[in-house]
């Protein structure tokens, strides 16, 4: 009991002693003019030269409050602070605590832009594997697909998308649906994102073959004053893609072209057919695999390429 009494009076007398003590304090830019934002990087802290009683000080390293503040109000475009011992802001509840010099750095430039927003993608950083047999449908979604950015007006111009997290999804066989989080922006670029995350979700379906025929061929890009047509005038060909996709897939949803303004020169086995297919449908085995073209003159005379 002694001994406690002892060691709380020796705290109460030291801690009324006056010291001095250098101590990292945090710098702040405050009072950025409406329509500007900070341009450059500034300096975290400032070493400040403190004198004060031993309590005020101990309250200070602990609690890490003090702030040495830039006020900007003044700021148009580019302006050099000097730092001053009274720039320093010390909480009220640390009285008799004194800056009494600033260490370093002695000077703080600042910059500053015109603020501005923009909307910009989403680009999801995501890899997916499905099981044997299945297949994951295209295009994946993002909700939302675009968030609005803010910072430096040079800066925002020049940047058209940001990243989501990368991530993996392996052995899949079932729709998939994940929050993903958007890559901030490095903070030398004062860059600030309106959403930090999104909802991405992808349509995982078996993966089934149907064979298709009678696909009508076109021909485009024909002269105005001919009339040609491919022969045979169809073709077949097989498609693979998700099984809820190809169910509902119908013969119209597949085109099939040749190009006339690509027909250079009689062709002795004739000419490929282009073929577009709808999102997320493959195909192989066209038959036949290259076609005739009959044209027509206004005089009717024909002949064939």
């Amino acid at each position: 009991m002694v001994g406690a009494l002892a060691t709380l009076f020796w705290f109460a007398v030291v801690t009324e002693n006056l010291y001095e003590h250098e101590v990292d304090v945090p710098i702040v830019a405050v009072n950025i003019p409406a329509g500007k934002t900070l341009a450059n990087d500034i300096p975290a802290t400032a070493r400040v030269h403190f004198e004060g009683k031993g309590r005020a000080l101990l309250g200070l390293m602990f609690r890490r409050d003090a702030r040495l503040v830039l006020d900007l109000s003044n700021v148009r475009r580019r302006q050099a602070f000097v730092l001053q011992r009274q720039m320093v802001h010390v909480p009220r509840g640390n009285y008799g605590l004194t800056p009494v010099q600033i260490f370093y750095p002695d000077t703080v430039w600042v910059r500053l832009a015109n603020l501005v927003d923009k909307p910009i993608r989403v680009s999801a950083e995501v890899k997916l594997t499905p099981m044997p047999g299945y297949t994951v449908m295209q295009p994946w979604r993002l909700e939302p697909d675009s968030v609005v950015i803010s910072g430096p007006e040079e800066v925002v111009r020049r940047l058209d998308s940001v990243l989501t997290e990368h991530k993996e999804f392996a052995n899949l066989q079932d729709s998939i649906s994940a929050k993903l989080r958007l890559q901030a922006f490095p903070e030398s670029l004062h860059v600030e994102l309106a959403e930090n995350e999104t909802q991405f979700s992808a349509d995982v379906q078996k993966l089934i073959e149907v064979t298709l025929h009678e696909i009508p061929v076109q021909v485009q890009n024909a002269p105005g004053h001919l009339k040609v047509t491919p022969v045979p005038s169809t073709l077949s060909l097989t498609v693979e893609g998700g099984e809820q996709l190809l169910l509902t897939l119908k013969s119209e949803d597949i085109i099939a072209y040749i190009d006339y303004s690509r027909v250079r020169e009689i062709a002795s086995g004739g000419h490929p057919a282009y073929i577009r297919t709808p999102a997320g449908v493959r195909y192989r085995d066209v038959k036949p695999a290259l076609f005739k073209l009959m044209t027509e003159a206004q005089n009717h005379a024909t002949a064939r390429h």
